[in-house]
């Protein structure tokens, strides 16, 4: 709960401050989804939108209202109107969602301000169908790809790894083979 209330009072600058850096890792996800709907787990500001555009419809989760709202003045900017991008306030260590809906999940640089980082990824394996793509990413100094994939319970294949994106992130994705 005090994450969150950082994150309220700290959503404006976060938006200018972090556009450029989470942009990169967003573009370094994208190549590797191919279905939508994305349900995009942590998604702040909105920052990501523009690479997920393609992959309509989205779905952002964030704990953040003030976050949320940023997102949604952004999408309000989308011309034409977009309402194919839905905003959900949730926490990601309790989604509210049915079990394996989504055939791809993104959670980028969330998981270091999860109170318990399990329940979180339990949370995105939930989510994710059989078959789903799943991308996720944490900053470096908080958990190492090894520990990522140990907190990993689902039959998965990895497409790809990354070690330091943007020079800041340990990230996968991985492609989910049942449930």
């Amino acid at each position: 709960m005090k994450k969150i209330r950082l994150y309220d009072e700290s959503a404006k600058s976060y938006h200018n401050r972090y556009l450029q850096i989470q942009q990169t890792k967003y573009q370094a996800i994208v190549t590797y989804l191919i279905e939508s709907p994305v349900l995009d787990v942590g998604i702040g500001t909105g920052i990501g939108l523009s690479a997920l555009f393609d992959f309509r419809p989205v779905i952002g989760v964030d704990g953040s209202v003030e976050m949320l709202r940023i997102a949604l003045e952004l999408i309000k900017d989308f011309k034409p109107r977009d309402e194919s991008i839905m905003l959900v306030v949730a926490s990601a260590e309790m989604l509210p969602f049915r079990n394996h809906v989504f055939p791809t999940v993104v959670s980028i640089t969330v998981l270091q301000n999860l109170t318990d980082i399990s329940q979180g990824i339990q949370e995105l394996e939930r989510a994710i169908q059989a078959d789903g793509i799943l991308a996720v990413t944490t900053l470096a100094k908080t958990l190492s790809l090894q520990e990522i994939e140990e907190m990993l319970h689902l039959e998965f294949a990895i497409l790809t790894r990354f070690h330091n994106l943007a020079n800041e992130d340990n990230g996968l994705i991985i492609k989910v083979l049942k449930e």
